[in-house]
Formats: C-alpha cells, sequence, structure tokens
C-alpha cells in the first residue's frame, strides 16, 4: 500500500520541497497552505494521486479543517512545516499580528501532533520545523524565537515518549534559508548573509536523511548553524541576548 504524506505550509519554500521530494520517494502527498492556486500547480507538478487543501491554519477553522482530515484518513507521515514570523520590536507590533503568529506557529502544530500521534502506528514519523533560532532568544523576534523554542522542546519530549511505539518524531531546526520568509516576516531578502544560508532543498535533503536514520530528536540543519546553537547554550544567556540583538 502506498504510505501516505501530509505537508502544511507546502504552497512554498520548505514545505513545496518537501512535498516534492516525498513525491519523488513514493508518497501519496496531500499539501496544505492558504494559497490555492500554488497549491493546484504544485500538485499538478508532482502529478497524479496527491492532493491539496486549502486552510488558514491561524484560525481555528482552518485548524478543524485539517484536524478532521487527520482523523478520517491514516497518515504515515506529517510534516508540520506552516509558520511565519514578524520582525520588530514587541510592544510596536500589534498583538492581533503576533496571536496569529502564535496560533500558527504553536497551537495548529500542537493540535495536529496530538491527533496524528493518538493514531500512529510503528513506522509512522512526525516531523516539527522549528528553527535554530530556537535555541537564540533575538529582540525584534522575540515572539517567533518563543514559539519555535516551544516546538523544539515539544518535539524533543514526544520523541521519547513515542520510541516505545516505534514511531519517530523530529523537531527540524533550519538556519536562515533561501525562501521568501524573511520578506514576509517584514525583513528585506538582500540583509540575509549568504555564508550562513542555505537552499530549502539542503534543508529538506537534511532532514529526509534524518527521517531515514531515525536517530536523534533535534535536528539542527547546517554545520554553521549547529555551531551556533552548541555556542549559544554554553554562553550566558545574557551575552546571546546582546549579541542576537546586535546583529538584528
Amino acid at each position: 500500500m502506498q504510505k501516505q504524506a501530509l505537508v502544511t505550509g507546502a504552497s512554498g519554500g520548505i514545505g513545496r520541497v518537501f512535498a516534492q521530494k516525498l513525491a519523488q520517494d513514493g508518497y501519496a502527498v496531500t499539501v496544505v497552505a492558504r494559497h490555492e492556486e500554488k497549491l493546484k500547480a504544485l500538485t499538478q507538478e508532482i502529478g497524479p494521486g496527491h492532493a491539496y487543501v486549502k486552510a488558514d491554519l491561524s484560525t481555528a477553522i482552518g485548524q478543524d479543517i485539517v484536524g478532521s482530515l487527520l482523523t478520517q484518513k491514516k497518515f504515515d507521515l506529517l510534516v508540520n512545516n506552516a509558520g511565519v514570523g514578524v520582525v520588530g520590536n514587541f510592544s510596536e507590533v500589534s498583538l492581533e499580528k503576533q496571536l496569529s503568529m502564535f496560533h500558527l506557529n504553536c497551537e495548529a502544530l500542537l493540535k495536529f501532533s496530538h491527533v496524528f500521534l493518538q493514531s500512529a502506528r510503528k513506522g509512522d514519523a512526525l516531523i516539527n520545523v522549528s528553527s535554530a533560532l530556537a535555541f537564540m532568544p533575538t529582540p525584534k523576534m522575540a515572539v517567533y524565537c518563543a514559539t519555535k523554542a516551544f516546538v523544539t522542546s515539544l518535539s524533543d519530549s514526544l520523541w521519547f515518549e513515542q520510541q516505545k511505539r516505534g514511531v519517530y518524531v523530529m523537531g527540524l531546526c533550519p538556519g536562515i534559508t533561501e525562501t521568501e520568509f524573511q520578506v514576509n516576516a517584514g525583513g528585506r531578502k538582500e540583509d540575509l548573509p549568504k555564508g550562513l544560508s542555505q537552499t530549502a532543498e539542503e534543508v529538506v535533503a537534511f532532514a529526509l536523511a534524518h527521517l531515514r536514520a531515525r536517530d536523534k530528536p533535534t535536528a539542527i540543519s547546517g554545520i554553521k548553524n549547529r555551531m551556533f546553537s552548541g555556542l549559544s547554550r554554553l554562553l550566558p544567556r545574557k551575552a546571546v541576548v546582546k549579541m542576537t540583538g546586535s546583529m538584528m
């Protein structure tokens, strides 16, 4: 029987590449995002046997749509990739915008992980896409970093809990990735440090290698990201915040 995968946030960037690579690996892929035209184009590109679901996962209605799908249909792999960032001083960015980010980055991921794991069987896998910034609180991205710290901590614990069932949970932590994320968050593409950035293809290849190995709970993509993340856990918290604040 053909394996089934569901990928959220698949209209572009890392999610889109996940869908492409999983289809190449023989999965029947269901992709989820807000942009129906992009989803249509993607499913046509990866070929027959795939499906899309239009849903805004920052809303209760969108979350219910995907939650119901996960209840009704058996998936072997769930990639919780949908996420957004907001750049700006915490007190100056609207509360509405920051709560919307929280609902998408944390609430939707929590709900989908819970529904998926309730019916997961031996061999199934859950990938929660976090960020290398989960380990580095960053002024002007305060809420985004906090949401990713939540995702990483949750995924680490779920990895341990699910081991005895033979279900693999990965917290994927990319660093700066060459997608539209920076612009959508309110930054500028030209500000991306080329020496630190990776392509979405590199991130997904790294993730799928770890999925095949099923070896660790936290997978930090890119050697420089692993170095910075490790350093941030050794330095005093004050020094880390001063360093990331000066970079912003």
